[in-house]
């Protein structure tokens, strides 16, 4: 008789302290109302393990994965199927009791393009550790070491203060204004893993530059006014570009956008959140005219705790 359970995750941004969280500055961190499903059926007849990612309906990724090594014997994507193979056999060294047996089969389904930067990585990880009963933070520390604030956001309710190795805290953002603020796909997609390898090749951090980013998460979080947002986002876009030695996004690509523009994650990739007076129609006009039209409300997008 076959089985099945499912299990959900969700997605992330991060609206402060991209890089610098990995060397311990308070961060805020957003889950996203879109995210990942997994759903695990046992005690099928087949002499494999079966595994399909969907997304939008459609197939993205599908293997099937020999029981006893967890090899690949069909594949669509051979790169994806090795880092499944790293994922099951690290799990198997934290949980002794782990056992994938032939005859399962795996159905993950993305809310989200996969090519949009939401966590289609760290989601997996979070729904894969629920369903074998192993940490998420050392899985995915072992897998991919990242700083595991996506791993924090997959099971949050809503925004949080994120420092490595601490504690997650409830970040209250109370924004008066949320309806000026929108997210837009950059479209290019970086690459985590690459980027954080790269970054943790700088030796050295300017001296107070981890203190300088974690006061203003604080100050993000407090914030009640649309014109002092804008300004904090103009000095955490400062400070992460001199550390990077690059332009902020917004110098550098839309000078003459009325409003300010702030990187989430890695720079030059993904999203950046768009904090302007402009209408939602305005917004998408401008940025539709240079080939951006993959746009999102705040509202729509951000998980939101609910008030108690």
């Amino acid at each position: 008789m076959s089985s099945s359970s499912t299990y959900r995750a969700n997605g992330k941004l991060l609206l402060t302290g991209e890089y610098l969280v990995l060397h311990g500055a308070k961060a805020i961190a957003l889950p996203l109302k879109l995210g990942q499903q997994l759903t695990v059926q046992d005690g099928l007849n087949a002499d494999y393990i079966e595994w399909q990612a969907f997304y939008d309906g459609k197939a993205w990724f599908s293997c099937k994965l020999n029981p006893n090594d967890l090899s690949a014997i069909a594949t669509s994507h051979p790169e994806k199927s090795a880092i499944l193979r790293k994922i099951f056999r690290t799990i198997k060294t934290l949980n002794s009791g782990f056992h994938p047996k032939a005859g399962t089969k795996i159905e993950t389904s993305l809310d989200a393009n996969p090519e949009w930067g939401f966590g289609s990585s760290s989601t997996l990880i979070s729904l894969v550790s629920q369903w074998t009963k192993v940490d998420p933070f050392t899985l995915n520390e072992l897998v991919f070491k990242g700083s595991g604030f996506d791993i924090a956001c997959a099971t949050a309710d809503g925004p949080i203060f994120y420092v490595r190795d601490k504690p997650v805290e409830p970040a209250r953002l109370n924004y008066s204004f949320a309806d000026q603020l929108f997210l837009v796909y950059s479209g290019q997609k970086k690459e985590t893993a690459k980027e954080v390898s790269n970054f943790l090749k700088v030796k050295k951090i300017p001296d107070g530059m981890v203190d300088e980013v974690s006061m203003l998460s604080l100050e993000f979080a407090k914030c009640s006014n649309h014109a002092t947002f804008n300004h904090l986002i103009v000095q955490h876009e400062n400070i992460v570009g001199k550390l990077l030695g690059k332009l902020p996004v917004k110098l550098e690509y839309y000078p003459d956008f009325e409003g300010e523009i702030k990187s989430l994650g890695a720079w030059g990739g993904d999203f950046f959140l768009i904090s302007t007076k402009l209408p939602f129609s305005g917004v998408k006009k401008y940025f539709e005219n240079r080939g951006l039209t993959t746009i999102f409300r705040w509202n729509d997008l951000i998980l939101k705790r609910e008030s108690r």
